[in-house]
């Protein structure tokens, strides 16, 4: 009798986790997020800035403008815009998270905005990135 009641609680404590729903995954917080230019920036630098904001600003769930005042999580400055080789158009920025800053470029051809986008797109897995690099060391 005693081992059909034990039999009958494991059941019955199976057929709960069963119906149990599964944790949703954690949702992530946007990260605030500020872009500039760097120091005397001619037009092809300020044509980055804005477009790259305004990819970020359409991605509300990765993404929040910092608000005035605030320290933004990831800053993204964009330090130059040229000509590259074969027509490309290279742009030279920095993401700055804290203390760390990693310099990039990006060579693309044609228009800034799907480029800005793209860019967009890959931030938050290079912030997430980022962020985690402090505490592997």
């Amino acid at each position: 009798m005693f081992a059909t009641l034990a039999l009958a609680s494991a059941f019955a404590a199976q057929a709960t986790l069963a119906q149990a729903p599964a944790a949703a995954p954690a949702k992530i917080a946007p990260m605030s997020v500020q872009v500039e230019a760097a120091a005397k920036a001619d037009a092809g630098v300020q044509v980055w800035v804005k477009e790259l904001r305004t990819a970020l600003e359409a991605r509300k769930d990765e993404f929040r403008p910092a608000k005035k005042g605030e320290t933004a999580e990831l800053v993204i400055r964009i330090d130059s815009v040229g000509k590259g080789q074969n027509d490309l158009q290279v742009m030279a920025g920095t993401l700055l998270m804290g203390k760390s800053s990693h310099p990039f470029n990006l060579s693309y051809p044609g228009e800034t905005a799907p480029q800005a986008e793209k860019l967009a797109r890959n931030l938050r897995k290079y912030a997430d990135q980022m962020k985690a690099a402090p505490a592997a060391r």
